[in-house]
């Protein structure tokens, strides 16, 4: 038992950093790491290294104390760009995280006015010109309510007006029934009940409607972000408009029994979650597959 103690104590400690040292730096290769990400877990995995060496007589302490210099030399150094850098690495997450809320919002956007569209027209928008066009000069349907239901029943002449028949006149009129008799101008009860009685529907302007609404264009103040602008809305944010979102449709697609379009708008940013790896951020929503609308951000924990 005091063997295994002994050899637990000695050897723990070394076991422990080299683990720990290759698993960072495994994890550093497979996530796309920086090089100072990387250099810092294979320093971590040499400290490790080193222990089990010395601690298994392998090594000279002189050259342990050479080794352990040179290292402890080079982390000084690594120490020193790390503070100079670090507002550049402030700086990037300032860009990434603003980047990121702008593609949010603009992809909301585009999301939306493909919506309205395809309630419109049965189809979604497959060109980003005839997009820009429909934010600019499209229209949406708006529902125009003013005047309550009268809580009273019809009268058997509003009724013969709406039905044409001799059926109960028990209950209450309905919201359906106080439409239709406020287009009857000639009812003897239109003056005094159903003039001031609207239930419509009318086509207003997407832009001025949805945003230059007040509290669109409030909420956009609050994220820091700028005016809507219908000609942005098909480029990446911080690409000096040099990148824009891929848009794909489909006309028709078939889930089950369900048949419609499709669409995906999809597209990376220009910066990693974590400073110094390969992996961009991607957002998207949509699918060519199904008909499902959620976007990336969305589906976030």
């Amino acid at each position: 038992m005091n063997n295994i103690g002994l050899i637990v104590r000695k050897y723990s400690v070394p076991f422990l950093f080299t683990v720990i040292g290759l698993f960072v730096l495994i994890f550093g290769l497979m996530e796309g790491q920086g090089m100072k990400f990387l250099l810092a877990a294979a320093m971590i995995l040499m400290a490790g290294v080193l222990s089990t060496l010395f601690s298994l007589g392998k090594l000279k302490p002189k050259m342990v104390m050479i080794i352990g210099g040179a290292f402890g030399a080079l982390a000084l150094i690594l120490f020193w760009f790390s503070i100079d850098t670090v507002s550049e690495s402030l700086e990037y997450q300032n860009k990434r995280d603003k980047s990121l809320e702008i593609a949010k919002q603009n992809m909301i956007d585009i999301r939306f006015l493909q919506k309205v569209h395809k309630e419109k027209y049965g189809t979604y928008i497959d060109n980003w010109d005839d997009l820009i066009a429909f934010a600019k000069t499209g229209t949406m349907p708006s529902v125009i309510s003013k005047g309550t239901v009268p809580a009273i029943r019809i009268t058997p002449e509003e009724r013969d007006f709406l039905y044409g028949d001799d059926r109960p006149i028990d209950n209450n009129m309905s919201e359906d029934e106080a439409y239709r008799l406020s287009k009857w101008k000639e009812g003897p009860r239109y003056d005094s009940l159903f003039a001031g009685f609207v239930r419509d529907t009318i086509q207003v302007p997407i832009l001025r409607t949805k945003f230059k609404n007040r509290s669109y264009v409030e909420n956009r103040k609050k994220l820091d972000i700028y005016p809507f602008s219908a000609d942005s809305l098909p480029y990446i944010p911080y690409t000096n408009g040099k990148k824009m979102w891929s848009l794909q449709t489909r006309d028709s697609i078939k889930v089950g029994e369900e048949v419609g379009p499709a669409i995906l708008v999809e597209g990376f940013l220009p910066f990693a979650k974590m400073e110094g790896s390969d992996k961009k951020i991607k957002v998207f929503f949509g699918s060519l597959t199904t008909f499902d609308m959620e976007g990336s951000w969305e589906q976030e924990d």
